[in-house]
């Protein structure tokens, strides 16, 4: 009886000894440090990644105990376990780090879990049990992370009206496809050897080919078609002088551009007349003259000593190139002349001549007139000429309302539809009209029905996708873009968003040309956490804008710089109150949530 009671005894004292031992722990926790490496967690490429780090006291891990630590995020009332880690004592019988009882121990292990909307405002909490025989205790949490940055969903574009896509974001116009077309009439005056008078009874004037050019010069001239310019060249044959024959070319332009000015003041006669107007009362249109005398033609006389009958033109021309100077060259034609009468009677006196050319626009009007005529009455012009005109018009509103009275008479053609889109995309951008989005979301339409699979549209598509909220299709037509059959449009910085939102932040700077003073080069940056670069970035960012300022509140907040924090924060609802709430909740600024300039801010 005696030894059953020693027994008892025994077992009742083993009892309390385990149970103290589970209490010691439980006193002692506070003791036990458990810490994120990194308290700042973001969402990279839809993961945060975290690195658990903790100590034990030396005499608190109980040889045969065992510990959970897992992690947890608590977000709006619910708890999600993340990996657990486990420690256990010297002699537990368990598969964990093993701490020592005297001298205590560290444990350290990595992790990621995947990032969900609304995770800004979440929390990571260590949830620790200590288990020893068949006794356990579950500590309170310990804070780890207050909220989870997610800086990368700044991403936004920044659309501009432009011509064709650059390094940025680009609302696209459709190209006019105006293109001046020009005819031109020219007649041909020629000269005696060193003579600049024009002679009309000279043997080449006379000719039936001389004459002709010059009878439908002028019945070019009475067509009364816009006239660009009156180009005049003088020429000289080679055989003589340098000097002289510069000489010669001067005149005989200077003649053809007398005889040009006699020839069309009859003309302008002859209509008055024709139209009862007085000639004094006629307006007469300004000339261009573009008057040339570039001397010698040797181009013509090489061209036609090689179209000529002589059997030693290959010789001859050999031996004029060959001379060292022109002067030498000039002395070599003029013998062979003396030898060969064809040159001296048939290839050198055509070169001595004035060409008179009058270059008319073949369209009814010029690109002033065009721009003139679309205001008073524009049904006179084609349809890329009131293209032409709506993209010479510099005010929005103007611009637009010519698209719309193109698309009056004419819904057959993509491209009015795609520009008046725009500009309805860029009024939404500019004034918040929700109207205007809307109607340029049904001109997009319209243009993609006519031309399928055109880049242009595609890309304007994807910028309206975007604003509407619809990422992801946004991406998918900014993609398409790239490989339509018509017009395929170069997306290499719109695609970088796909590369920011994957986490790929060397990728997107690549993508995105390292572009400067950019709101996206900048956040790259910083997500980089390359800061004082991303600072300068920002810093000469011409359009300083609600976004704008909120991300540099966000990296003054990285850079622990709490007065600018407050200064752009300030700017950025000032100029959108919506920021507050999404300021109140982002991570990047929990340790200033609690200040009251802050709260100021933000209420």
């Amino acid at each position: 009886m005696k030894h059953l009671r020693i027994i008892l005894l025994a077992c009742i004292a083993t009892t309390m000894l385990m149970g103290c031992g589970l209490k010691k722990m439980v006193a002692r926790y506070p003791e036990v440090t458990i810490r994120l490496d990194d308290q700042d967690l973001e969402n990279k490429g839809g993961q945060v990644a975290y690195q658990v780090k903790g100590t034990i006291p030396p005499k608190y891990m109980k040889k045969k105990s065992t510990m959970t630590v897992v992690p947890t995020i608590e977000y709006q009332g619910q708890q999600i376990a993340l990996a657990p880690i486990e420690l256990q004592g010297e002699k537990a019988k368990a598969s964990g780090t093993k701490i020592s009882y005297k001298k205590g121990g560290a444990f350290s292990t990595t992790g990621s879990f995947e990032f969900k909307d609304g995770y800004e405002d979440a929390n990571l909490v260590a949830v620790s049990t200590a288990n020893l025989k068949k006794k356990n205790h579950t500590f309170n949490p310990i804070l780890l992370c207050e909220g989870i940055g997610n800086s990368a969903a700044l991403a936004d574009i920044n659309p501009e009206l432009g011509d064709k896509a650059g390094n940025g974001t680009t609302l696209i116009y459709a190209e006019h496809n105006y293109a001046p077309e020009f005819v031109t009439s020219t007649a041909t005056l020629y000269f005696e050897v060193n003579s600049s008078a024009l002679n009309n009874n000279l043997k080449l004037n006379k000719s039936e080919e001389a004459k002709k050019a010059v009878k439908e010069f002028g019945a070019f001239m009475k067509e009364g078609r816009k006239i660009d310019k009156v180009v005049i060249t003088g020429w000289a044959s080679p055989e003589g002088e340098e000097s002289l024959n510069q000489g010669l070319s001067d005149k005989r332009a200077e003649q053809g551009k007398g005889w040009f000015e006699k020839e069309f003041d009859k003309y302008l006669r002859q209509y008055a007349k024709d139209n009862k107007i007085k000639y004094k009362d006629l307006p007469k249109p300004e000339i261009v003259y573009e008057v040339k005398s570039p001397g010698e033609d040797w181009s013509g006389f090489e061209r036609d000593l090689q179209a000529s009958s002589i059997a030693e033109k290959n010789q001859i021309l050999n031996v004029v190139r060959s001379q060292p100077n022109l002067e030498m060259r000039e002395q070599k034609i003029r013998e062979m002349t003396d030898i060969y009468n064809e040159i001296s009677n048939i290839i050198l006196p055509p070169l001595r001549r004035v060409e008179v050319s009058m270059v008319c626009n073949k369209n009814d009007f010029n690109e002033q007139q065009i721009c003139e005529m679309m205001k008073v009455n524009p049904d006179t012009l084609s349809l890329n000429e009131k293209m032409y005109a709506a993209a010479m018009e510099q005010d929005l509103e103007t611009k637009a309302g010519y698209y719309n009275a193109i698309l009056a008479k004419d819904q057959n053609d993509w491209r009015p539809y795609n520009n008046l889109a725009i500009l309805q995309i860029n009024d939404y951008i500019q004034n918040g009209n929700s109207a205007s989005l809307e109607n340029g979301v049904k001109n997009l339409e319209k243009a993609a029905a006519l031309s399928p699979s055109n880049g242009i549209i595609l890309n304007n598509k994807a910028i309206s996708e975007y604003l509407q909220g619809n990422k992801d299709a946004a991406m998918q037509d900014f993609a398409a873009a790239e490989k339509a059959s018509v017009n395929p449009i170069r997306e290499d910085y719109n695609l970088a968003l796909n590369q920011i939102k994957s986490g790929n932040y060397d990728a997107a700077l690549k993508a995105m040309n390292n572009k400067n003073c950019d709101y996206n080069t900048a956040l790259v940056q910083m997500l980089n956490k390359d800061y004082a670069n991303a600072q300068k970035t920002l810093d000469c960012v011409a359009q300083k804008d609600a976004k704008t300022f909120y991300l540099r509140a966000v990296l003054a907040a990285r850079m622990k710089d709490e007065a600018k924090v407050y200064s752009y924060l300030t700017e950025c609802v000032k100029l959108d109150a919506s920021y507050k709430a999404k300021a109140k909740k982002d991570a990047e600024f929990k340790k200033f949530r609690k200040n009251s300039q802050f709260q100021d801010i933000v209420k």
